[in-house]
């Protein structure tokens, strides 16, 4: 991944960070609003780079491959976890408390919010926590410490992702968790649809399961 089309990303969402502050919306409205035009705008800016969109997993042959590894690691991963939950619960600890995700009251805030954070949010965070920061990171890991490079790109990328979402106290179980998985999903099957689905079907099962 070529330096001037990360950099302009970086700054572009920054900028729209900022300048949504100024924006008199309410704050669901605003968030899905943010990442709409942050994904827009980064996509622009690899469609008018060199690699194109492809540099950011956005290969137009992988797509229907890249949307059914999805689904089939979203199974593994909900087994997975289902299987984690049930160990902690015959150890006597409330799995349910360390996923529990606060919901809106109304029920058209809920309608917003299961859109906002289970379909838009994880497409501008895969777009930027996947496919530029760690694509970017992996990429120039690579040339230093060959295969290894990927490691410190994981771990990198992981740890923003983590703390972009750090509300509150305690570990953020679900984020560390899935900014892992994320990364090795992108990193094996070489499609940004996979995390997309993995990330959108993993909230929409978190807030489900925080409904009842």
């Amino acid at each position: 991944m070529n330096a001037l089309p990360f950099i302009l990303s970086i700054l572009s969402v920054f900028a729209i960070e900022a300048g949504i502050r100024f924006l008199d919306l309410a704050p669901l409205m605003l968030i899905g609003f943010a990442r709409c035009v942050e994904a827009l705008v980064i996509l622009l800016i690899f469609y008018m780079s060199k690699n194109g969109i492809s540099a950011i997993g956005f290969e137009k042959y992988r797509i229907i491959r890249g949307i059914q590894k999805g689904l089939v690691w979203s199974a593994g991963f909900g087994a997975l976890a289902g299987l984690g939950g049930l160990i902690l619960f015959i150890c006597g600890f409330d799995p349910f408390a360390l996923i529990h995700v606060g919901l809106p009251k109304t029920r058209p805030q809920i309608i917003l919010f299961f859109l906002v954070g289970g379909v838009i949010a994880p497409i501008a965070e895969e777009i930027f926590f996947r496919g530029i920061i760690y694509g970017y990171l992996r990429d120039f890991m690579f040339k230093k410490m060959d295969r290894w490079g990927v490691l410190p790109a994981l771990f990198i990328s992981t740890a923003l992702f983590v703390m972009a979402h750090q509300v509150g106290s305690g570990i953020p179980l679900p984020q560390l968790a899935g900014g892992v998985v994320f990364c090795v999903a992108y990193e094996i099957e070489k499609s940004l649809f996979a995390p997309i689905i993995i990330h959108s079907l993993g909230n929409l099962a978190l807030f489900t399961v925080s409904c009842f």
